[in-house]
């Protein structure tokens, strides 16, 4: 072991406090390396030691890359910037640029990269990627208002295969395959063509690419000698299948993630993708085993552990303790709205800077009370009940990247003045709206523009570029919720995923709501659970699998909403809620709160 190993260690066992699981994925020389990370568990950290160690430890040849995926534009950022400024304290002697030994993006921005330097062997408009318009193929009345030739026939295709890759499935892995060729010749005839190229292209056309000139997969197989894929269980199909291209024989991989933090099934994560991979590429798995975040409170660190339990096995699962769940159940919405209210107010009295969000599962009638209460007692919040199929929220990110690339014609560099003006255009754009989603858009935009300006100032020019496209594309404002001014927010969970506050509310804990009409409970219809006056228990033993599939989203959107909290998690709920026609409704409680291991503990 050389000094300068010697070093590194000493100092990683000190940083993770000598957890035995943390410091056996960092030092595992294993050639296919799982790691299941927990929210909580120090996956970050974890991580960035990983690099750390591999980079000291010589595993990465000369002239050859470390290859850092993410599956949001945010999150590969934020491992950036955590890399950028937390590798010099790891590495004393650092003598390296860390972008000459890294590359780190989401699937979009490395498939951009790659289709800026080989693309024009598909088609010639790909050599200026950031110059073309994204659109999504999802939506047939969008794709006919192009005006660019399109037939019926091939619009229905396009659209077909969006939905394929968002409801995954044999029949649908089949049907993408099969209509592959004729997906990427349609594009590049008559989108590329034009100036357009949908979202999922340009992950299509990389797989392409990749198959068709073998010098260039091998290239990159042997240019991102490590790669390290984080957040592994929100990947899709195609981003799944650019991957599989890149990784050859010889390559050291490793994919870190959490099969309860999948929650992006309905935009097509794969299902139970981890234990899939870890099959496939013959992969040894770690297990992350000790919750930081909630490692100074028993009853929250009980409650986070029942969960997944539960979600391991649903029919019997290990429970060795109870955990109680704060749950104050009311009359009717308006006592629940009250009380959500009263609370957010005793909790502000009690430390004026606590951060607070009240995550709801989707907007309704219910939340709008909540709202309303908020209102009546001056209570300032942030609006972030955002999902990512809203017409509003959709569309402001797309004015955004059309706008953008327009500014790109006229003036390339990212600069501050630059940001000054594409910032005062889009709020003119929006100057006459009364919306409370186009002003809590325009105040995450000015947020985002704001970080740019400041703290991504340093990166290459091209890495602002994509960053800003890659976040209109995804429809990944709501990412930058971490940085409002207020201290309470109002949310959805989806919107809430990778960002925490102190405290968090769970208001509606009633069938119907949480789990959803739409994600489960139309499905049981009172047939899977046995109700018992205002309490609802899942019966398991009827579920078959597709039920136990639908049941597992809800509960790990319930798990990630739990986990965004620091400190506490309240619930809520009525006897009576409204349902989307405003109509008193008697409701049930939800029943993840009878899951075994999980004790309610009323006031």
């Amino acid at each position: 072991m050389t000094q300068d190993e010697a070093k590194l260690k000493e100092k990683i066992e000190q940083l993770h406090s000598n957890d035995p699981m943390q410091l056996k994925a960092i030092y595992s020389n294993s050639k296919r390396l799982l790691i299941e990370a927990p929210a909580g568990y120090g996956k970050t950290k974890t991580m960035i030691s990983k690099i750390a160690y591999l980079l000291v430890t010589k595993k990465l040849s000369s002239n050859k890359k470390i290859l850092a995926l993410s599956f949001s534009v945010n999150a590969a950022y934020k491992i950036k910037k955590d890399v950028t400024s937390q590798l010099p304290q790891l590495i004393e002697a650092l003598d390296f640029n860390i972008n000459d030994k890294l590359f780190i993006s989401n699937y979009h921005g490395l498939c951009r990269r790659i289709l800026k330097y080989y693309g024009y062997l598909l088609h010639q408009n790909l050599r200026e990627i950031d110059n073309l318009t994204s659109i999504n193929d999802d939506d047939y009345q969008e794709l006919m208002s192009l005006k660019v030739g399109l037939r019926h026939e091939e619009a229905e295709l396009l659209t077909k295969i969006s939905d394929s890759v968002k409801n995954i499935n044999n029949a649908n892995y089949k049907f993408l395959l099969d209509n592959w060729d004729d997906y990427i010749q349609i594009v590049c005839k008559k989108l590329i063509t034009n100036k357009y190229i949908p979202y999922n292209a340009i992950l299509m056309f990389v797989v392409q690419l990749l198959k068709s000139y073998t010098e260039i997969k091998s290239f990159y197989q042997k240019y991102f000698e490590i790669i390290i894929v984080d957040e592994f269980q929100d990947t899709n199909i195609l981003s799944f299948l650019v991957l599989d291209q890149l990784i050859g024989e010889d390559n050291q991989v490793v994919f870190i993630g959490d099969s309860l933090q999948r929650i992006y099934g309905f935009i097509g994560a794969i299902p139970n993708l981890l234990e899939k991979c870890r099959k496939r590429y013959k992969m040894d798995k770690i297990t992350l085993s000790q919750n930081y975040r909630f490692k100074d409170n028993p009853q929250m660190l009980l409650l986070e552990k029942n969960i997944r339990a539960n979600a391991e096995n649903l029919s019997k699962p290990s429970i060795s303790q109870n955990a109680l769940i704060p749950l104050v159940v009311l009359d009717n919405q308006e006592e629940e709205a009250i009380w959500v209210a009263n609370k957010v107010i005793e909790l502000k009295e009690e430390k004026e800077s606590n951060r607070i969000a009240i995550l709801s599962r989707s907007r309704g009638k219910n939340i709008d009370v909540i709202i309303n209460k908020f209102k009546e007692n001056k209570i300032k919040y942030f609006y972030g009940l955002y999902t990512d199929e809203d017409p509003i929220y959709i569309d402001f990110h797309k004015r955004c990247q059309s706008k953008f690339i327009e500014f790109l014609q006229s003036e390339k560099n990212i600069t501050k003045t630059f940001i000054k003006k594409y910032l005062k255009e889009i709020e003119d754009t929006y100057s006459k709206s009364s919306s409370i989603m186009i002003e809590s858009l325009l105040q995450l935009l000015s947020i985002f523009l704001n970080r740019i300006s400041e703290e991504f100032m340093s990166l290459h020019n091209e890495d602002k570029i994509n960053l800003i496209q890659e976040t209109f594309n995804n429809y990944a404002l709501k990412q930058n919720m971490e940085f409002v001014n207020e201290n309470v927010v109002i949310s959805t969970m989806h919107a809430a995923k990778g960002l925490e506050w102190d405290y968090v509310i769970l208001p509606d804990m009633e069938q119907n709501v949480f789990p959803s009409y739409r994600g489960f409970c139309s499905r049981c219809n009172f047939k899977l659970n046995t109700v018992s006056g205002f309490l609802c228990h899942p019966n398991f033993g009827h579920f078959n699998k597709k039920d136990e599939s639908k049941y597992l989203e809800e509960l790990s959107v319930f798990y990630v909403a739990i986990t965004r909290a620091k400190k506490q998690v309240f619930f809520s709920a009525s006897r009576s809620r409204l349902n989307s026609s405003g109509e008193e409704k008697n409701s049930k409680l939800s029943c993840f709160l009878s899951l075994s291991g999980l004790v309610m503990q009323s006031n």
